[in-house]
């Protein structure tokens, strides 16, 4: 079933991630997060749910310790050439 708001498919797009090392907990990139796909760990550190990622970069820009790098595009059967 072809999706009518993309119909030639969804564009490959990058995916946040946060490194576990760099990430000072500070929750500065789960406040500017769009989507809102930064959750905190019990730990007190931050990861990404790549589901809703839509790589906009609003976390990598605002993080301070630079913990949040930008995954290139994952390649799938929908967004296959």
């Amino acid at each position: 079933m072809t999706d009518p708001a993309h119909p030639f498919g969804r564009k490959a797009r990058q995916r946040a991630l946060i490194d576990p090392v760099s990430c000072t907990g500070c929750g500065w990139c789960a406040m500017f997060c769009v989507m809102d796909c930064i959750v905190l760990r019990p730990d007190g550190l931050y990861e990404v749910n790549e589901d809703r990622c839509i790589g906009c970069r609003s976390c990598k820009v605002n993080c301070f310790s630079g913990a949040v790098t930008m995954l290139p595009p994952k390649m799938t059967e929908e967004n296959a050439p």
